[in-house]
């Protein structure tokens, strides 16, 4: 568990151990991707020594701020080779770390800094190479309902799109 009134930021913690130890694969599901700049550097050192980093999250949300605030950390994911992912079939509300073949964690926590600082959270972790797999199959299905955001595609947004997102980057820590 997690929240506001423990010592330690626990989920933050979990977290960033988990993906500083993969060494084959990081799939995340998250409706909100606003990580703290450890997190994204500990997800772009994975990526950058070759360990397979996904991120899928939904293209359309319910909360046009914090849609925008989560896309602004898009280019510099991409930029470090993770390969991002927008859900299609509507709002993606999974939360779910899958590490390599034997690690994964599922609960209540986003990937974001209200869900690590002040909401109270929980989340399993699953040490189980089996439900670890069943887990990554279910991924896998998601990522057929999804569209790969390339580099490319991302730079050509529309300027208003990318105004909106340096904006509400700025809030990111208090969304």
């Amino acid at each position: 568990t997690g929240g506001p009134t423990t010592q330690w930021m626990n989920m933050t913690l979990v977290f960033q151990q988990a993906i500083s130890r993969a060494r084959k694969c990081i799939y995340i599901q998250t409706p909100y991707f606003i990580p703290s700049e450890g997190l994204v550097q500990a997800l772009q050192a994975a990526a950058l020594s070759k360990v397979d980093v996904r991120l899928m999250i939904p293209r359309r949300s319910d909360s046009d701020m914090l849609r925008w605030a989560s896309n602004s950390y898009i280019q510099e994911c991409l930029r470090a080779g993770i390969k991002v992912y927008f859900y299609e079939k509507g709002m993606l509300h999974s939360k779910a770390i899958i590490i390599d073949d034997d690690f994964c964690t599922v609960g209540s926590t986003n990937f974001d800094f209200r869900s690590f600082e002040h909401n109270f959270e929980a989340n399993m972790l699953i040490y189980s190479h089996d439900f670890n797999a069943r887990l990554k199959s279910l991924f896998m299905r998601d990522l057929r309902g999804c569209s790969r955001v390339t580099s490319g595609s991302w730079r050509h947004r529309p300027f208003m799109e990318k105004a909106l997102e340096s904006v509400m980057r700025l809030f990111s820590p208090i969304l």
